[in-house]
């Protein structure tokens, strides 16, 4: 049965997955089933997050603003509950079932106060007999935490496990935050299996009531540890995948950078680079490790396996769609809410870092009929777009308060261009450190509020940025005016931040 007044919406979301981790941007791994999605809609070669990292970019996802709106700046605050925007909400308002899978992290998984912070989410008995409301959603199936760490086994996902008889203490809980390897969790009671099963039967449910569905379905995986059951722990063989780590030229180029690109490298170890800014308490998840170039490799292939395990279970969801008759009457997104460095650049994690390979998200989308086939974009996308897009899919006036723009025009012709720029945010503490990555056709520019350094590059000559051309004279009026763009969005809150389609060119004979 379809729904024929308005399209079903399943929004299959990872957690820190690479652009370069999906099959149609890099043949060594394997994803045949997001491959398909791919060949059956549209791809984009540059989605971007508003900000790379967790809990305010999935924050934005039920607001539709930008973290400097919701407030929800880092993995340590938290977004209200009762947030007063939520596209959860419009979507209720409009007949749909909405449905909440997976991980949340949408309040702090630090502070003992919180609902994702053990020791609450540990109370089996209470997620046995409440299933939301959760930010507006109807129904919610929570998980929180990453593999084998000790509170990802909470929440349903914790209830589930111990309702299939899994001894949690032998499978989580015993491993750090570095490792990698082979995870001696059968498969049938890992998470992204769980969060299938739960999509599919909310799927099959949607079908037999008629009711169009919105169902955001949360992959805990690709994040590290990267620990992956039998058989993905042995799909890749080290040897063949990427080696990621310094390009030519780091990291003594770092140097002309801001002072914690050189001050995280200089003192490896997880969690132990205190960069020398006072109000920069920590580096937070980027990190420096000294691994050898095998420890690198083998790590790379867990990850690489954990995306290959996730790819089956979205296999299976999306047969689960075809067999309900709902396919091609549902809109399809794909996204992740930040990569992760893997040794790329000599780092690993998230945050702080400027670089494409780690504020670069890989997405997808895929509704016949308003999305061409097998088609690529460059369009600049970034998530902060998806509540007001999935608004206008539904035939629905998108809120006044919603940050992003509609970007169905782009998904429709890969020629057309909604946004002419991209802002990335990030505030890692509640401190003075504040900055903006404004991403343009061929150039970059960081700013860091209150600081004297910065960042800019030219990017279409120098896409490792190399060089920065922040304090050479040659380039001060680009500087100033990158500035004044990044101004513009700070101060048009609350409306939607859109750039007004200025080009920003950089005299490539004058360069380095």
């Amino acid at each position: 049965m379809q729904h024929k007044q308005r399209p079903n919406i399943l929004f299959l979301f990872s957690d820190q997955q690479r652009w370069d981790a999906i099959g149609v941007n890099n043949p060594l791994i394997k994803t045949p089933h997001l491959d398909r999605l791919a060949h059956e809609g549209m791809t984009f070669d540059r989605a971007y997050p508003p900000t790379p990292v967790c809990l305010p970019c999935r924050a934005s996802l039920v607001t539709g603003q930008y973290p400097s709106t919701h407030g929800a700046t880092n993995n340590h605050s938290s977004l209200p509950e009762n947030y007063e925007t939520r596209l959860a909400d419009v979507l209720n308002n409009a007949g749909y079932m909405t449905h909440f899978i997976g991980k949340s992290h949408l309040s702090s998984c630090h502070d003992p106060c919180s609902r994702e912070s053990a020791p609450f989410i540990h109370n089996r008995d209470y997620y046995r007999a409440w299933h939301g409301p959760w930010y507006g959603f109807q129904r919610a199936d929570l998980a929180i935490g990453h593999t084998t760490e000790k509170h990802a086994c909470g929440m349903h996902y914790g209830a589930w496990l111990e309702d299939q008889g899994v001894d949690t203490a032998k499978y989580f809980g015993n491993t750090g935050y570095t490792d990698y390897g082979k995870w001696d969790l059968p498969e049938k009671f890992h998470s992204s299996k769980w969060i299938a099963d739960t999509a599919i039967a909310s799927i099959q449910s949607s079908a037999e009531s008629e009711q169009p569905f919105y169902i955001w379905a949360n992959f805990q995986d690709p994040h590290n540890p990267c620990m992956v059951p039998e058989p993905w722990a042995s799909m890749y063989d080290p040897a063949e995948v990427p080696y990621y780590t310094y390009h030519p030229g780091e990291p003594e180029s770092f140097k002309t950078k801001p002072p914690h690109y050189q001050e995280i490298t200089e003192q490896p170890g997880e969690y132990a680079a205190k960069p020398s800014d006072h109000e920069l308490e920590g580096a937070g998840n980027v990190c420096h490790l000294e691994w050898n170039e095998k420890r690198v490799r083998e790590n790379t292939a867990a990850y690489y396996g954990m995306v290959s395990l996730m790819d089956h279970h979205i296999g299976r969801i999306i047969s689960a769609l075809e067999a309900s008759g709902q396919l091609d009457n549902t809109l399809i997104v794909f996204s992740a809410d930040h990569p992760d460095c893997l040794g790329d650049h000599g780092f690993w994690f998230k945050s702080l870092l400027a670089f494409e390979e780690i504020i670069r998200v890989p997405m997808i989308v895929r509704w016949p009929a308003n999305i061409p086939a097998d088609t690529r974009s460059k369009s600049f996308q970034n998530l902060v777009d998806l509540p007001a897009t999935f608004c206008t899919a539904a035939g629905l006036p998108v809120p006044n308060e919603f940050e992003g723009v509609n970007q169905l025009p782009a998904w429709s012709d890969p020629a057309v261009a909604v946004r002419h720029d991209t802002v990335i945010e990030e505030r890692p503490y509640h401190s003075g450190f504040n900055q903006r990555i404004l991403v343009t056709d061929g150039t970059k520019c960081v700013y860091y509020a209150n600081r004297p350094y910065g960042e800019l590059y030219a990017t279409a000559k120098d896409p490792q940025q190399q060089h920065n051309l922040w304090d050479n004279p040659a380039y001060r009026e680009l500087r100033e005016k990158m500035i004044r763009r990044i101004l513009d969005h700070e101060m048009n809150k609350a409306r939607p931040r859109l750039s007004d389609g200025e080009q920003f060119q950089i005299n490539a004979s004058a360069y380095a």
